[in-house]
């Protein structure tokens, strides 16, 4: 049997990249202009505009709930009908003697997506200041792929870690 792992640390994260994510939000909303670039094209220049609280309120709503979104879809595989989750080996996996450990490591490793996902939204928010910081606004390509990128990175790892987790059941790996 795998031991479960423990909530707090990655919770613990959440909790601090949640509170840089808001820092971030707090000190933007005096940065940006009335009339905010929020949409770009491949070149950088701005195609679509929302007003600064629009704005704000969008990315503190999409900031906070989206995250949060992902850790209780993992939370509800505990009381979903084993069709509507959709992982290797379902049956051993969610038989009732094993559910609680799998919807525990769910709930763990996706606190973690969580992390990657607040760092993906404060690094899109920074992105989007430093774009209307200049006259006229102009999104960076390489600033849009240094927030990119490792989003796309850390989503890999997190879903071979999650593939490499239930691949097959413990029993098997034990030669029974």
């Amino acid at each position: 049997m795998r031991a479960t792992k423990p909530f707090w640390i990655p919770s613990v994260v959440l909790v601090l990249l949640y509170q840089g994510f808001l820092g971030l939000w707090v000190w933007s909303g005096s940065r940006l202009p009335d009339r905010v670039a929020t949409h770009f094209d491949g070149g950088g220049a701005p195609n679509g505009w929302m007003s600064r609280s629009d704005h704000q309120m969008f990315m503190l709503i999409f900031g906070l709930a989206f995250p949060l979104v992902i850790v209780l879809l993992s939370y509800a595989t505990r009381f979903m009908p084993r069709g509507l989750v959709n992982i290797p080996h379902r049956d051993y996996w969610l038989a009732p003697e094993k559910r609680a450990e799998t919807s525990n490591f769910m709930v763990c490793h996706s606190l973690w997506l969580a992390c990657l996902t607040v760092c993906f939204v404060t690094g899109i928010q920074f992105s989007i200041v430093q774009a209307n910081a200049q006259r006229p606004p102009h999104l960076s390509n390489s600033a849009l792929l240094a927030v990119v990128v490792p989003f796309l990175a850390g989503t890999l790892v997190w879903v071979l870690i999650l593939w490499r987790h239930f691949r097959r059941p413990a029993s098997q790996d034990q030669g029974s």
